[in-house]
């Protein structure tokens, strides 16, 4: 690498830029919609929440006895969070494995409600702190179009995805 240049990104098959569980953390934190995804009865959900980090930890809020609380304490769940600029044709995309957990300690609760983490709905209705303790956080981002002295060049990736 020359000095003063940019890193080249870690690509994948795909040609997405492969992120950094830290990159990952950072857009999450940056994200106000995720959603919750796990396996109830034995069939799967994909729930929206408002998503927040706080240290490593993802967390969002549910009403108290709800079926999200019932279905996913102390069991697998997956978090999906993203963002997209059609402008730009970029974006970026995070995916969080791990245990949900409730979070019932009133000095951590405290700590949580200073978040700017709302409920999704109804927030007049008493909430439980949910926490997701992660055990693997993979991203990936779709970088810009490449471009020759200004003039955008086809690839196979954004050739299947012309603008409109």
């Amino acid at each position: 690498m020359n000095e003063g240049s940019e890193p080249v990104p870690l690509v994948d098959h795909a040609g997405l830029e492969v992120l950094s569980p830290e990159i990952c953390l950072g857009l999450v934190a940056s994200a106000v919609i995720g959603r919750v995804g796990f396996v109830d009865s034995g069939d799967p959900v994909i729930l929206p929440v408002r998503i927040g980090v706080w240290g490593k930890h993802l967390v969002f809020t549910t009403a108290r006895g709800s079926k999200l609380d019932a279905a996913i304490m102390e069991r697998p769940v997956a978090v999906e969070v993203d963002d997209w600029d059609a402008a730009t044709e970029t974006g970026w995309s995070v995916l969080v494995k791990g245990v949900a957990q409730v979070v019932d300690d009133g000095r951590e609760i405290d700590s949580l409600d200073r978040l700017s983490v709302h409920a999704w709905t109804r927030p007049d209705i008493p909430k439980a702190w949910v926490r997701v303790v992660p055990e693997e956080i993979t991203g990936r981002r779709i970088l810009p179009p490449p471009t020759l002295g200004g003039t955008q060049l086809s690839s196979p990736h954004w050739a299947r995805h012309p603008r409109q």
